[in-house]
């Protein structure tokens, strides 16, 4: 009912903040669906605040992760899916964490067990190879990650 008095007169820009908090997954997904559905053919443009990565995912079009009340990451998610990546770098073969983060493109890494996980610009065989190249070592492994993962991997090890 809130969200029909918020579009009635047919607004240029309506924020929503958790529009589908307290709702089971398969109404919340319903809810947003028509939501949107119902916005995009008034013409409407839609800024929303969510921690359900996948609502994010399915729905919008850009995503901004702030870290401390700060824009840490503004991308069209099309360009996040493509265009980032996570490498898994064994700590043996490279003893610290300043070595990565000094390769170019690599906006944050962390230490996971074993190795160490660091987001880098690019697609996942292209970082493979700078890193092979840059880092002179083998067994690292790039992979794609959805933006929960990649949300955690970016801001999950500063908590």
């Amino acid at each position: 009912m809130a969200l029909l008095c918020a579009i009635c007169h047919r607004p240029e820009l309506l924020i929503l903040d958790e529009p589908g908090g307290g709702l089971d997954p398969a109404a919340r997904r319903e809810f947003l669906e028509a939501s949107i559905q119902l916005l995009n053919r008034e013409g409407c443009s839609i800024l929303f605040s969510s921690h359900h990565m996948t609502d994010v995912e399915r729905i919008g079009g850009r995503a901004v992760l702030l870290d401390g009340g700060r824009v840490f990451l503004d991308r069209p998610l099309d360009t996040l899916r493509e265009n980032l990546c996570v490498a898994l770098v064994p700590k043996a073969s490279v003893p610290d964490l300043d070595t990565i983060e000094r390769v170019p493109g690599c906006p944050r890494a962390r230490s996971i067990g074993e190795d160490w996980h660091a987001v880098f610009e690019g697609e996942p065989t292209a970082v493979s190879r700078q890193l092979a190249t840059s880092l002179g070592t083998n067994g690292i492994r790039c992979v794609q990650v959805p933006l929960e993962e990649l949300f955690v991997e970016l801001l999950g090890g500063q908590r």
